[in-house]
């Protein structure tokens, strides 16, 4: 059995131009079916229909060389237009090659050899034709939101209406239904269709292997296009609550929510964004005389009396933490409306500098970098600026006295990512998709039916409960204090397969505080942790931390403990953990699946090493896994996303 590493660019590979494919098959099969009537008394129609076959085929490679390209610029209307126009003249080809043929008398279809060929071009033809309309009408609709995006960070220039969406709507049923039709027509092919050319039978048995993903991707923008006007505010507009985490701070949803606001879109365009402190809002509410308890299932947490918005992300699973940042700002008496919960750590900040380049806060008299954002936020928020300041409203009402800076470098950041160029979109674009899959930003959606879209890509930041194994080590820092950035973290996991497919795990979780800086606070870090393994698992042995007890939550099993750290220590905490059956055979040998992921906001270095059954002999592992014999693999690495490991082997 061949190794089953995933390739980079895999996703992209299955959604590829099969137009092209379908169209270079048809010049042999056309040509072959046209010597039916051959050399004599057709020879001129035979040169004829080749040479239109071969101009409809150079029009649709045109054409995916162009949209292949588009990712790079994504609103390049001019590549969108001469790509339709590529299609429509290839679709002009195809329509007339395949009238030509049918042209043709009934009973060259009978001819031996060369009426199977011509069959077979028959029925392929049509096929060629759909994926050429579905192509016409694709780049109609790339057109309509290119109209309104192609100055994306321009917010004086209108978004989507709702005639626009219609538009979009009707075009992309138009294509669903084109694929739908092709579909259709692949699955009525007869064998000897595939048997003229030997490349046929490979390309349309990939076609066929990733038809479920296509399909899926139709049905979820299918279910979408309801909701998509809310979602992105066209029409009225839409709100989104921005959570800024500090995660120096450490908290299990990525850190201490110190300051929030929202964002508002306004025909898919952003056009309004703020953020103010959040003990403005907590603060006010508990001034007022009321309280929120916080849920027994966070009695551990007593860094504050009352529950708030601050306090809101005490689960690393972000649509349940999500869920209560839009409660707890409802209950504290919050007007805005919105749409779903952004989260952003400082992580996601500093790149984006990278390419804003610095920003001045001249109220302040400062330039901010990436390389010294989180030192000059804590400057004004607990450090020496907050003389300054105080937790009251400042004078402009934006945000709290010491977080003002905060507030304003917020609005100088915006500020500049409008007067970028419209050519650094890609490269915005990239940095949050990258951090999405590191949850370095986290989404989540009110509307059902887009939440379930970022579950089934797996980007709904969720604790996970996965087939096979798995493991999630999440931190959360009680000191109080600012020292989490400054504790190297290391996961040093030794697992081994028995013969009946049982995992042990030998952990080793080690912190150490090595590194000096300014905390603003308590000198002991204090530390509650929590760990997730697959339902069943068992605890065998603990040390080096305080037990807090085992549990059941988000679908996995749930040990918690708690340890303090000083300044120049290490703490590990080592553990001995069994899975049952966490590998499974079937008629193709053994599978071990393997899940680590990563809370948001940490820094961890990751060391794996799995061992097989002695009687093993490995013959595929995905992940990035590295084998140096038959029974072991291992991977060193910093720990930047969720990580799935894979090792097939035979016993």
């Amino acid at each position: 059995m061949k190794d089953k590493q995933p390739v980079k660019g895999e996703k992209q590979k299955s959604k590829k131009f099969y137009i092209v494919i379908l169209a270079l098959l048809l010049l042999s099969v056309v040509g072959s079916g046209l010597s039916v009537v051959g050399y004599r008394t057709y020879h001129a129609s035979y040169q004829h229909e080749i040479s239109l076959a071969q101009t409809g085929v150079q029009h649709l490679h045109t054409a995916e060389t162009l949209l292949k390209a588009l990712p790079k610029n994504p609103f390049d209307a001019r590549s969108v237009n001469q790509a339709q126009h590529e299609f429509a003249a290839g679709l002009f080809d195809f329509v007339q090659v395949n009238n030509d043929l049918k042209a043709l008398p009934g009973i060259s279809t009978s001819i031996p050899v060369y009426g199977v060929r011509l069959r077979a071009a028959f029925d392929l033809l049509p096929v060629a034709i759909e994926l050429s309309q579905a192509g016409v009408t694709g780049c109609d609709l790339l057109n309509v939101i290119i109209s309104r995006f192609h100055d994306p960070l321009n917010t004086y220039v209108q978004g989507l209406t709702m005639a626009d969406f219609s538009v979009i709507e009707k075009d992309f049923n138009q294509v669903k239904t084109s694929l739908e039709l092709v579909v259709e027509r692949i699955n009525h092919l007869q064998p000897g269709d595939l048997q003229v050319d030997p490349r046929l039978s490979t390309y349309f048995a990939t076609f066929r292997k990733d038809l479920p993903l296509l399909q899926t991707w139709l049905d979820t923008v299918e279910k979408l296009l309801p909701v998509a006007p809310r979602l992105l505010g066209i029409g009225t507009p839409a709100n989104y609550l921005i959570e800024v985490l500090d995660s120096t701070e450490l908290r299990p949803g990525g850190g201490f929510i110190g300051n929030y606001g929202f964002a508002t879109l306004s025909g898919g365009r952003l056009t309004a964004a703020y953020i103010t402190d959040t003990y403005l809002l907590d603060r006010a509410f508990t001034d007022a005389g009321h309280s929120i308890p916080f849920p027994a299932a966070y009695s551990w947490f007593d860094l504050a009396p009352n529950w708030g918005l601050r306090d809101s992300n005490l689960d690393a699973d972000f649509p349940t933490a999500a869920h209560y940042a839009e409660l707890n700002y409802a209950r504290e008496s919050g007007k805005v409306t919105a749409q779903g919960v952004i989260a952003i750590t400082p992580a996601f900040i500093e790149q984006a500098l990278e390419i804003t380049g610095p920003i001045a806060v001249p109220e302040y008299h400062e330039t901010v970098t990436a390389q010294n954002l989180v030192d000059r936020i804590h400057y004004y928020q607990v450090g020496l600026g907050v003389r300054a300041g105080g937790d009251n409203p400042s004078r402009d009402r934006i945000s709290s006295g010491r977080k003002r800076f905060t507030a304003l470098l917020a609005e100088h950041f915006l500020a500049r990512v409008r007067q970028l160029p419209a050519s650094t979109l890609p490269k915005l674009l990239q940095i949050f998709i990258s951090s999405l899959h590191s949850r370095n930003v986290q989404i989540y959606f009110n509307s059902g039916i887009a939440e379930n879209l970022l579950r089934s890509n797996h980007l709904d930041a969720a604790i996970q409960s996965p087939g096979g194994d798995s493991l999630f080590v999440v931190d959360a820092n009680i000191s109080p204090n600012k020292a989490s950035d400054l504790i190297t973290d290391t996961l040093d996991d030794q697992v081994t397969i028995d013969a009946q497919g049982n995992a042990i795990h030998r952990t080793v979780i080690r912190y150490a505080w090595i590194r000096k800086g300014l905390v603003y606070g308590s000198d002991l870090y204090r530390d509650y942790v929590r760990i997730y393994v697959p339902p069943g698992s068992v605890l065998q042995q603990q040390d080096g931390w305080q037990s807090r007890g085992t549990g059941e939550a988000f679908g996995r099993e749930m040990w918690a403990g708690f340890f303090t750290l000083s300044y120049g220590q290490t703490m590990t905490i080592a553990l001995v953990w069994r899975v049952p059956a966490a590998a499974t055979k079937d008629a193709n040998g053994w599978h071990y699946h393997y899940l680590i992921q990563r809370q948001a906001g940490t820094q961890w270095q990751l060391h794996l090493q799995v061992t097989l059954p002695s009687c093993a002999v490995m013959i595929g592992k995905s992940g990035g896994l590295m084998s140096s014999n038959r029974q072991v693999a291992t991977l060193t690495q910093s720990f930047e996303e969720d990580l799935n490991l894979g090792v097939n082997y035979a016993c």
